[in-house]
């Protein structure tokens, strides 16, 4: 279904992200299975632009992703609920990106929280909509930091 390059190069894209995260870790060492504290979802977003669109549309693009942080407000606490959100234009010398040219991550509490992220909340809901004439791709890497099974 997919080619040997591109699922090679998604993994090594998901190998260096858990890297970098165990590296920001308090204690930079692998911990016991059982002995893993409750962890949150980190969402990655990766994003390829289409050809011609504008430094403007891309500049707005990210900032409206970024704001979700604010603006996804919880249905029971009416609060925002997405713990932080972060990103970036790719400068890895590494030329493995197959066009991917943003990215974001974003870290949520639970994967309750995630769910209504991606499946009910219309802040979300209405920015995915806006997308779908200026990107050419999107791709959504989900985990739970040290859950390896």
């Amino acid at each position: 279904m997919f080619s040997r390059q591109y699922t090679a190069t998604a993994f090594l894209i998901f190998l260096s992200l858990c890297g970098f995260f165990w590296l920001l870790s308090p204690t930079a060492g692998p911990l016991p299975s059982r002995q893993l504290p409750e962890m949150g979802v980190t969402h990655i977003v990766l994003f390829q632009f289409k050809p011609g669109v504008t430094a403007e549309s891309i500049k707005d693009v990210c900032a409206r992703m970024l704001a979700l942080k604010d603006n996804c407000i919880h249905p029971t606490s009416q609060k925002p609920y997405i713990k932080s959100s972060m990103g970036g234009t790719d400068n890895s010398l590494e030329g493995i990106q197959n066009g991917i040219t943003h990215a974001f991550i974003v870290q949520f509490e639970s994967a309750e929280d995630r769910d209504y992220y991606v499946q009910k909340d219309p802040a979300h809901r209405a920015f995915v909509q806006s997308l779908g004439e200026i990107l050419e791709k999107a791709q959504v890497v989900d985990f739970t930091g040290g859950v390896f099974e």
